[in-house]
């Protein structure tokens, strides 16, 4: 191979090495500040870089005792340095050699070991302070070389830089610890400033200055064609001087022998040479070798220090007047470097692949502001329309008016959007954002954010002297004291130069604004593959170390649609981890970037021309912070700009901006400038009413409010009295401001705990380190050249601020502890939030969301405890259950009722005063006191219900196992004896007999049994059963109310009226329609027995008189409630209770009988035992005879018990499902389904679904239910296999005597005990085989099992054929999902895991959102209410279809009518009492696919229900239909 393939194949192994080393967002991550990590050098000097930290002086590793080493080395500072260099990409290296510049310390030119240099890097990287010239590709900077002749060790060149040129070097440190780098070749450059003096003027002269540490001879190359002026170090040894040893004669004719092969002469080389003695100083201008240089000699004094600095400038200055000087220099990435030691440049994007494309398309940034970028135009217009419907809310005519105009902006905005889309700039902008190399994609646009920001300013310069002119020229007239006639057009002149300079400024946020409104408003099914990618790119953006606008400075508006875009890109980016919000605040130019910047070593961006507007964010990973995964800071925009002083609403800009940033943030800063008293005044106000709001979230939200830190800058922190004066003033203006707030809201009232509104602020100035409140100095030691560098003591400062905010947020005091947020609870609080600020009443708003939020995480987590209380009676009572099986098969008499009611009370005992504490734990949570009686109440009224439940469920089983099915097996064997005992003793000759001779015989003998059976168990006669509870009540004895068989003709009409009807014949009890407007008590009373009956009955598959007498005590207790004392009143109700509980208990006793009854059991078995009849009559031996007998047993069972099996397994498996327990969850779901409709051209159908939701509920839950029956043929086949296995192990227990009830024990066993647990096979074989099959002990062991085994395997083999009415999943699956529903609410007893309430609103038609069966007194019905007209309301007095939904009317007093009958309207202030166990419609959330269904279709559900089209739907129901669909995909998905 040759040499130069080698070094390519080296090249390419270098670029993807470089590709593989960490991003400037890997520079950013946030880790505790940890001195105590001495031996990571690494991180020590990172950190310094980033936070702007003094360097060590030196790095030492190992141990030390008392300051002297034992077993420690020194490490090399400066290969420290190279070592995190090498580490990261050309992102991360242009951010440390910005952080180096920044504080005037030179920065490598190469890395010796990897053989990279940075020529072409360093185009990216900007020079500060210098009107951001590009360091790689600048030629307008003087530039020095300083070299040296003498050995390493006791080189003075780092004095020269620092002395001379201002310039630090890392290299210096080891200089001074003598522990200087093993590499014989280093080279640096820095930016520095020689400081000289004209006729008392201070001059500041920037210059480039490359420092050679070590053989400079290899560079020397590049140093002839870099410098202007060298600064040579010369050794005392003459062999080693630079003449002697380098410049000589030969040098110089090899230097003009290259000119003339480059056809050209380059420069002369020219500069100062210092050599050290110990003589005399010599300093003489000298030309050796051609080489014309200032020589001075001496032990470098300040005066030969000052004689190089003039030196050089002298000559500076005569070759910066030369013609074409800068024209005729080559830029830095120009100029070869190291060639000849294979060295190359360190792979990064060349700017001159970008540079004029992105400078031409950045000209006329106005025009392009103005003109071309139209969406951001046309969004600022309809938020004005906005904040105009907002003001005028309470004119329905101009709110009207405002809705017509939005609608048409947004119309023109999505017209526009085609033509946005070409624009040249975003498509670049777009091209930079989707290029797949992280490196490449952030260098190029930061590229592009230099060049938007270097002709910001040359364009807006003029525009920013216009405003100050005007403004001087106003505040003149003001001094003057002009009338207001003169002052108003100054006014206005003045207004419109601030609103054309917004107007014309043009920075990255504008480029992400319009992209975010192209992604937003362009149609879905239109937009391109890269206008798809838009948000995803916006989360990468953020995650590339970027900042991106929450809130749009010049509309005011958070663009939800868009932010939640972003924000799910974001999350699925960062995996759902979780985060800690942060935000910082204070007025204008108060240093707010700065101080974020400083503390997390960030860049974020500041606006040109204008103060920053609006909120950007900027996102940072975390290490080492267990409590969160990164860091969310917000950076609003400074308040009481001067700059927009005058303009309209700016006042409420910065409250809502201020709100905003304290409510959405887990700490916030607030930054005050200096000791200005005017300054805390102003913004303290504003502080508080957004403090205010967290509060509130803290108290009616359960989370945390915002932790509030103060920070003063720009201080003298070396006056500790002004630093004690400070705290004292910031307590005095924190009550002050607490009163002006207090005062805003017209009372003495507000939600701040106590006069100090901060309860737990730390401000004591003893103690600074643990003080909320921190003074800080200034950034910079110094504002002039050369000390203008970061002060490394604010540095410190803020990281001890920073790790003091983890603490008090992270280890936050008290019972309610901090908990970080997924950046999808935290999309979720900002639309809250910001829906909260925009509207009419920002604290009601937001306390009513607050304790929505709040509420609904309380009642999730009872939920759990009522479950896990659910989960207790399911498993004991199961164990009950089996025992119950097991004792009745071993014919044990002495059981009770009483003993397994007691061993069932006895186990719940320890887990219910263990569940007492949880919910006592619970209800006393911070922000929960509100409803803590109510779900304590709800707690002990679920505990007597499930104890009652349970009860009766095991009253139930008890006398279905020792009664019911006892006497069915009883039958059954008793008509298999009279069929032996027929063929034994009458001996017939049934030879002759016919088949049908033969059914005749055996249904005489078994309708004889089913008479007896009947007669025996006659069908219960309900409402007398009903009556005698009555008449034997303890509760109806006391009230003395005649209760007779004949009461009211009650047993002739029982089946005369039901329902509704029977409420009519009670017409004073529930009154009329036209009655209802104004209820009573005995009217409420009534409505409320009404719902208890039901809710009682709902649920109950049998009648039991406990549960009768569990109704007359509620309904006693209804009466206690309203006290109802008028005897005819009491009795009435009583009457139409038990009237009520007779027609409800009837149906359920039917239902129970139709399956359960004995004669219907015995009926049931018929065939079987049939079949038994015609093998005794063919004479079948006993052991054929049993076998068939116990198959025909399997035969029938085994379908049910596999179904069995399955409802219980499918119930399991989603009792935990949101979409079962939480209303909003199962909406989406429904919404949907319904969406799949529309798109199916269903519009009929969708709108019936709606109009009859309870209907529609239940098919989609049907639906969703069926979607867990999977593998239904493997299940099967499971349950087949461990049927064999259990017929198996009981056929090998090999018995003498009483084979075949030990074989009947044996499968019982199997089947309750073994792996199938089945409790319907276990039921099923409580066989009594004595004297029936003792035949069989006389015939051969093998030959029993064998038949026994061979029948029953026959049976499984059969059904496995049969197997194609269970392979067909979706019909298996529909017909089992009602069975699981009817599961869930009969026998699980578990509130926690219901279906939803299928009552709904009698307007609107919105599904209630609670539970079924739920009790309306502890919980009322409630819903979301969707707008009245997609279910065809409408308006009260009109004939046209309402858009509002019931909780608008609410909230504006509307009225309506029922039925139909406009005679009699009802206001919807009073829906709780027209709808009794409804609440009031206060919920007012979106509904976006009803919404966009109203919108959408308006003309055809009009048309549906024969009435006019909807005049007034708001622009906000205008949606894509494509949009809802994803976003409720996704947000089932998140969840």
């Amino acid at each position: 191979m040759s040499s130069s393939c080698q070094v390519n194949d080296n090249h390419q192994q270098m670029l993807q090495s470089n590709r593989n080393n960490k991003p400037y967002a890997d520079f950013l991550i946030d880790e505790p500040y940890n001195e105590q990590k001495e031996e990571d050098f690494e991180f020590i000097l990172r950190n310094c870089l980033r936070y702007r930290l003094r360097i060590p002086t030196r790095l030492i590793s190992g141990t030390q005792v008392n300051n002297t080493s034992t077993n420690s080395r020194i490490k090399s500072v400066y290969d420290t340095l190279m070592q995190v260099i090498d580490q990261f990409d050309a992102t991360g290296i242009v951010e440390i050699y910005r952080l180096l510049l920044e504080r005037r310390s030179a920065v490598p030119l190469f890395l010796p070991q990897s053989k990279l240099h940075f020529l072409e890097l360093l185009r990216h990287v900007t020079l500060p302070r210098i009107n951001k010239i590009s360091l790689g590709g600048d030629k307008s900077l003087m530039r020095v070389a300083v070299i040296s002749c003498r050995q390493r060790n006791k080189s003075q060149t780092c004095d020269f830089l620092k002395n001379i040129f201002n310039i630090n070097s890392i290299y210096s440190l080891d200089l001074a610890n003598r522990n200087i780098s093993s590499e014989i070749m280093l080279a640096e450059i820095g930016c520095g400033c020689i400081v000289t003096e004209e006729s008392g003027t201070q001059i500041i002269q920037n210059v480039l200055v490359v420092h050679v540490m070590g053989d400079f001879r290899p560079l020397w190359p590049f140093l002839r064609l870099f410098a202007d002026c060298f600064l040579i170090e010369d050794s005392t040894k003459e062999s080693e001087s630079f003449f002697s040893s380098f410049m000589t004669e030969d040098k110089r004719k090899e230097i003009e022998l290259e000119d003339v092969k480059i056809g050209g002469k380059t420069k002369t080389p020219m500069g100062c040479i210092w050599k050290p003695s110990i003589e005399d100083s010599i300093s003489e201008t000298k030309e050796t070798n051609g080489f014309p240089h200032l020589y001075i000699e001496d032990q470098l004094t300040d005066e030969s220090r000052n004689k190089l600095k003039f030196g050089i400038v002298d000559y500076m200055k005569k070759t910066s007047t030369q013609p074409n000087f800068a024209k005729n220099r080559l830029t830095l990435y120009e100029i070869p470097i190291l060639k000849d030691k294979r060295y190359n440049s360190f792979n990064c994007v060349s700017p001159t692949e970008h540079q004029s494309t992105i400078r031409e398309l950045v000209r006329n940034l106005e025009n392009i502001k103005k003109n071309k970028f139209l969406l951001q135009k046309n969004f600022l217009e309809e938020a004005k329309h906005e904040e105009a419907k907002m003001e005028h809310r309470l004119n329905e005519t101009r709110v009207k008016h405002e809705d017509e105009e939005i609608k048409k902006i947004r119309a023109a905005r999505r017209e526009k959007t085609c033509q946005v889309e070409t624009n040249s700039l975003l498509k670049l902008f777009l091209s930079f954002l989707d290029d797949k190399d992280p490196c490449s994609r952030v260098l190029t646009i930061r590229m592009l954010e230099k060049e938007l920001t270097e002709r910001g300013e040359q364009e807006l310069d003029q525009l920013l002297i216009n405003v100050k002119k005007l403004t001087n020229l106003l505040n003149e007239k003001l001094t003057q004291q002009v009338d207001e006639k003169e002052l108003q057009p100054a006014k206005e002149n003045l207004l419109k130069a601030k609103v054309n300079l917004i107007e014309s400024v043009l920075n990255m946020e504008h480029l992400w604004r319009e992209l975010s409104h192209l992604y937003t408003d362009t149609e879905p099914g239109k937009r391109s593959p890269i206008i798809k990618k838009i948000p995803r790119l916006a989360a990468q953006h953020l995650m590339d170390g970027f900042c991106l606008e929450l809130v749009d400075g010049d509309s005011n508006m958070i663009r939800l649609d868009w932010m939640n875009e972003v924000l799910f890109q974001l999350d699925q980016l960062i995996k759902g981890k979780r985060i800690f919000v942060l935000s910082v605040m204070g007025i204008q130019s108060s240093g707010k970037s700065t101080l974020l910047n400083t503390m997390f070593g960030i860049k974020m961006r500041t606006s040109v021309g204008q103060c920053t507007r609006g909120v950007n964010m900027q996102l940072l990973a975390v290490q080492g912070r267990p409590e969160y995964d990164y860091i969310l800071l917000l950076d609003t925009e400074g308040t009481r700009s001067p700059e927009f002083h005058g303009v309209d609403g700016s006042e409420k800009r910065d409250n809502q901006m201020a709100t905003l940033s304290i409510l959405m943030s887990d700490a916030s800063i607030v930054v005050i400038p200096g000791e200005n008293d005017a300054a805390v005044k102003e913004i303290l106000p504003i502080v508080l009413m957004a403090y205010q709001g967290s509060q509130l979230a803290e108290e009616k939200g359960g989370r945390l409010s915002s932790r509030m830190f103060f920070v003063y800058n720009r201080i003298d922190t070396q006056q500790k009295k002004n630093l004690d004066s400070i705290i004292q003033t910031l307590g005095n203006s924190l009550h002050d401001a607490f009163t002006i707030v207090q005062n805003s809201n017209g009372n003495k009232s507000t939600y701040l705990k106590s006069e100090n509104p901060f309860s737990d602020f730390k401000m004591d100035s003893s103690d600074s380190s643990a003080s909320d409140v921190r003074i800080l100095g200034n950034v910079n030691k110094q504002t002039e050249p050369p000390d203008d560098v970061p002060d490394e003591k604010y540095g410190a400062e803020l990281i001890q601020l920073r790790e003091h905010i983890h603490r008090r947020v992270a280890n936050v005091e008290g019972k309610t502890k901090w908990k970080s947020r997924s950046v999808g609870e935290f999309s979720s609080y900002i639309k809250n939030v910001w829906e909260c600020i925009c509207s009419a009443n920002f604290i009601l708003t937001f306390k009513t969301i607050m304790e929505h939020e709040t509420f609904d995480k309380l009642d999730f987590d009872y939920k759990k405890i009522e479950r896990k209380l659910a989960e207790a009676y399911e498993k004991s009572f199961a164990n009950i259950r089996k025992e119950m099986i097991t004792l009745s098969a071993n014919k044990k008499s002495s059981v009770s009722l009483d003993d397994f009611e007691e061993k069932l009370r006895n186990e719940l005992h320890q887990i219910q005063m263990e569940l007492n504490e949880g919910v006592d734990d619970l209800v006393k949570e911070k922000g929960r006191e509100k409803w803590k009686v109510q779900f304590e109440n709800m707690w002990e009224s679920n505990k007597r219900q499930q104890d009652f439940n349970w009860k009766c469920n095991l009253k139930n089983t008890f006398d279905t196992i020792f009664n019911y099915e006892k006497r069915v097996e009883e039958y059954k064997k008793k008509m298999r004896q009279e069929i032996n005992e027929f063929f034994k003793t009458k001996n017939p000759d049934v030879s002759k007999w016919t088949k049908g001779e033969k059914n005749e015989i055996f249904d005489e003998m078994f309708d004889k049994l089913l008479s007896e059976a009947k007669d025996e168990f006659p069908r219960k006669e309900v409402a007398a059963e009903i009556i005698k509870v009555y008449q034997n009540s303890t509760v109806i004895k006391n009230r003395t109310i005649p209760i007779n068989l004949n009461s009211h003709g009650i047993l002739n009409r029982l089946k005369a009226v039901a329902g509704e009807y029977l409420k009519k014949q009670y017409t004073s009890l529930f009154g009329n329609e036209k009655e209802n407007k104004k209820k009573n008590s005995i009217n409420l009373c009534a409505d409320s027995v009404d719902n208890t009956i039901k809710r009682i009955t709902n649920g109950k598959f049998c009648y039991s008189d406990s549960i009768i007498s569990e109704m007359i005590r509620s309904v006693d207790e209804e009466i206690k409630t309203y006290n109802i004392t008028e005897r005819s009143k009491i009795e009435e109700l009583n009457d139409y209770g038990m009237r009520l509980i007779i027609n409800l208990m009837e149906d359920i006793e039917k239902e129970w009988e139709r399956e359960n009854s004995v004669p219907v059991k015995l009926e049931s078995n018929k065939e079987i035992l049939r079949k038994h009849f015609m093998m005794v009559s063919e004479g079948v031996a006993k052991t054929k005879l049993f076998a068939s007998n116990m198959a025909a047993t399997l035969e029938k069972n085994i379908k049910p018990a596999f179904e069995k099996e399955m409802v219980l397994k499918i119930f399991k498996g989603i009792r935990n499902e949101r979409w079962l327990y939480d209303a909003r969850f199962m909406q989406k779901h429904m919404d949907l389904f319904l969406i799949d409709l529309l798109e199916d051209k269903q519009l009929d159908k969708v709108l019936d679904h709606i109009r009859n939701p309870k209907e529609f509920y239940a098919e989609v839950l049907h639906r969703l239910i069926a979607k867990k029956i999977v593998n239904v043929d493997d299940e099967w086949q499971s349950f087949i296999n461990h049927l064999t296995q259990s017929i198996t192990h009981a056929a090998a227990v090999k018995v003498e005597r009483r084979r075949a009830q030990t074989f009947v024990d044996q499968l019982r066993k199997e089947f309750l005990e073994g792996y199938l647990q089945s409790e319907t096979l276990g039921f099923a074989f409580s066989i009594d085989c004595s004297d029936e099959y003792e035949d069989c002990d006389n015939e051969d062991t093998k030959q029993f099992q064998n038949a026994c085994v061979t029948e029953l395997n026959q049976v499984l083999n059969k059904q496995m054929g049969k197997q194609a009415s269970i392979q067909d999943e979706k019909k298996y699956a529909k017909e089992l999902s009602p069975k699981v529903v009817r599961y869930m609410i009969i026998t699980s007893n578990d509130k926690a895991a219901l279906p939803r309430c299928d009552e709904c609103c009698c307007l609107c038609k919105s599904l209630c959102m609670e539970a079924a069966n739920h009790d309306t007194k502890e919980k009322p019905h409630d819903a979301i209410h969707q707008p009245g007209g997609v279910a065809g309301t409408r308006y009260h007095g009109s004939d046209k279809l309402s858009s509002k939904t019931c909780s608008q009317s609410y909230e504006q007093d509307r009225g309506f009518f029922l039925s139909g009958d406009e005679t009699v309207p009802y206001k919807y202030r009073d829906f709780a009492t027209v709808f009794p166990g409804w609440k009031d419609p206060r919920i007012n959330e979106e509904l976006p696919l009803r919404e966009y269904i109203l919108a959408t279709y308006n003309e055809e559900i009009a048309k549906k229900y024969k009435v006019k089209p909807a005049d007034d739907i708001p622009a906000s129901y205008f949606r894509h239909l494509s949009s809802i669909k994803q976003q409720l995909k996704r947000e089932i998905e998140n969840c």
